[in-house]
């Protein structure tokens, strides 16, 4: 018998909340994080909006060695994974108790390094060769403490810290698929608990495209649009003017738990994964299969796995990008799959209100997913005006709705299409 997978705790770093608790009362309070970007200068780009997390983040990791500090000021996805950490450290401590420690692992989704212009400006002065070494001592630091190691390489640096603080010595790996990175995380750690090879795992991601290269990478892509001088409207998903997605950042975890341990700990599960979809259709690196057959596939795995039937789902969660090339194509699938049902289901994005963090998407949304679950709430499409379909149920404002079940998209460059499906505890 495999085991079922059960969520335990989760927490979040996003532009619209510090916490799960701020991340509630901004999604009912329609809190946007976009705004101008203020971490570095944009003049000569036409890309100024974004979704940042605007506090510093220093506050949660004060009593960090300094070496910590000082690779944090040079990479952002370390610093929200450091901030994050720290956040969660005693609380999700103590929920997983006397966990045999090889028992637990961790699997971090992760973004691509970008050398940011005004870094790479410095790299070729030699003035922060002292920080190279310090991010590169702090790897085999943490590295030559942790049981079970694998091949390492810096984007390995997340998890290690993690199962560093947490004690996490079952594995610990890391993921890189673009915007379904923190999802396959998800996927992976669902796996190895299905499959006995751990009792806990922390799944999650981090990730930041506010910078240079990433902001004008993506602008060439045309999937961000260049920010006009009033409306800062820049993610409107589902919508006919839709030009392009939010730039944001973000970092997550949640605790996955076996039924195992839920019972011998008893603990009560905020809720079950019940299962996965998973697709790869090798498109285009840079494009989604306009066919969306892929897309379909994973959809319809997770509900046959799952064994639960398309009219059983409460909310999708939809990927919703407010690309050009996503969209009619999630709507178009959603249809194919759900028959006539599939324009009765409440669909919303949240990426109008957050941005999309591309490799910590998927956890950011399952924190977004999670707080509508446990408060009976679903969150609408914010910039939603011209529907590029009218006749599905596109949530136009926030609303009170029981979910038992729930269906989460991600879909990714490179083809990569992730879903899982959610039930409640009560």
């Amino acid at each position: 018998m495999k085991e079922r997978v059960y969520i335990i705790d989760y927490d979040v770093l996003s532009p619209i909340g510090l916490n799960r608790d701020d991340l509630r009362e901004n999604l009912y309070n329609n809190v946007k994080g976009e705004s101008k970007v203020s971490n570095f200068e944009t003049d000569g780009i036409p890309f100024k909006i974004a979704a940042e997390i605007k506090k510093d983040l220093k506050f949660l990791y004060r009593n960090e060695e300094q070496f910590i500090k000082d690779v944090c000021i040079s990479d952002r996805k370390f610093e929200l994974t450091i901030a994050l950490a720290n956040l969660v450290e005693s609380r999700f401590k103590n929920i997983i108790g006397d966990c045999n420690p090889n028992r637990r692992g961790v699997v971090m989704g992760v973004g691509s390094d970008v050398i940011m212009f005004e870094q790479f400006e410095k790299e070729i002065t030699s003035t922060v060769k002292d920080t190279t070494y310090q991010f590169n001592d702090l790897i085999m630091n943490l590295s030559s403490r942790i049981e079970n190691m694998g091949l390492m390489n810096p984007y390995d640096i997340h998890a290690i810290y993690i199962s560093e603080m947490f004690d996490l010595r079952a594995f610990q790996k890391s993921t890189l698929s673009a915007c379904t990175s923190s999802t396959q995380a998800i996927s992976i750690a669902f796996d190895s608990i299905r499959n006995g090879k751990a009792d806990i795992v922390f799944a999650g991601g981090t990730d930041s495209i506010i910078n240079t290269m990433a902001l004008i990478s993506f602008g060439k892509l045309g999937v961000i649009p260049e920010s006009g001088p009033h409306d800062e409207k820049t993610c409107k998903p589902f919508d006919i003017g839709r030009k392009g997605t939010l730039a944001g950042e973000s970092a997550g975890i949640a605790i996955l738990a076996s039924e195992t341990f839920i019972k011998k700990s008893k603990i009560k599960p905020l809720a079950e994964i019940v299962s996965i979809g998973n697709t790869l259709d090798g498109y285009k690196i840079t494009a989604p299969d306009p066919s969306g057959d892929s897309m379909e596939v994973a959809i319809s795995t997770a509900l046959k796995n799952g064994k639960v039937l398309p009219g059983e789902i409460d909310y999708i969660n939809a990927h919703g990008t407010g690309t050009k090339q996503n969209d009619g194509v999630e709507l178009a699938v959603i249809n194919r799959v759900f028959g006539d049902y599939g324009k009765e289901v409440p669909i919303s994005s949240t990426k109008d209100r957050h941005g999309h963090a591309i490799a910590a998407a998927g956890i950011q949304e399952l924190a977004v997913l999670l707080t509508g679950m446990k408060n009976d709430f679903i969150p609408s499409n914010m910039n939603l005006v011209n529907p590029i379909d009218d006749s599905f149920n596109l949530v136009r404002e926030n609303s009170r709705k029981k979910i038992k079940y729930a269906l989460s998209n991600n879909f990714a460059f490179g083809g990569v299409n992730t879903v899982f499906i959610l039930k409640n505890i009560e």
